[in-house]
């Protein structure tokens, strides 16, 4: 019965720490990605700009 006892302890803390283990390494990469999706979204939107101001020069991507 002891035996039994320490296997589940064992098991149990085994999860524990996986389970910390994982939130620890989820939330900077959550983090991370959020920045660089923001830095994504930031420079697609000033390619737009760019795109829309009037160039002096002919547009050459519509011969």
């Amino acid at each position: 019965m002891s035996s039994l006892t320490t296997l589940v302890v064992v098991l149990i803390a085994i999860a524990v720490a996986l389970a910390i283990g994982l939130a620890l390494a989820y939330v900077p990469m959550r983090l991370l990605v959020g920045q660089m999706a923001r830095n994504i979204t930031q420079f697609i939107q000033r390619q737009r700009e760019r795109r829309a101001v009037q160039r002096g020069t002919p547009d050459r991507r519509r011969t």
